[in-house]
């Protein structure tokens, strides 16, 4: 993650409507062009995978990683378009503008991720809104 600052909070819980444990890390930095949100994105992500259970990925451990950026750069685009896959785990980038007091994230609904992302939206909201 460069060599930026970040704070990071990471929980893990047994959910039945996940079938298994989830391991929920927040990673927040900063980033003020989509090439940097982009990276601190991937870069979140790959640091939920070093400390997710050892439970194999679809088979009892899931894993939902928030990179949060905050900026004051507008990021709406990059959120929009910036939608990763990955096996069993998803990466739901959140951006936080402070000075105007709103939270974006992805709108649109990957079919695969159809069930999952109503919530992914909600904790966004609950968690991250300044």
């Amino acid at each position: 993650m460069n060599d930026q600052r970040v704070t990071v909070f990471h929980d893990r819980s047994l959910e039945i409507s996940k079938f298994g444990l989830v391991d929920t890390v927040f990673v927040v930095g900063t980033a003020d062009t989509p090439a940097e949100a982009a990276s601190f994105s991937k870069a979140a992500f790959e640091y939920g995978l070093s400390v997710k259970s050892k439970f194999p990925r679809g088979l009892g451990g899931n894993l939902v990683v928030y990179p949060v950026v905050v900026t004051d750069t507008d990021l709406t685009e990059w959120i929009s378009e910036y939608a990763p896959k990955h096996w069993s785990a998803f990466e739901f980038p959140v951006v936080v503008y402070p000075s105007e007091g709103t939270v974006d994230y992805q709108h649109s609904t990957p079919m695969w991720g159809r069930i999952y992302y109503k919530g992914f939206r909600e904790t966004a909201n609950t968690t991250l809104h300044p």
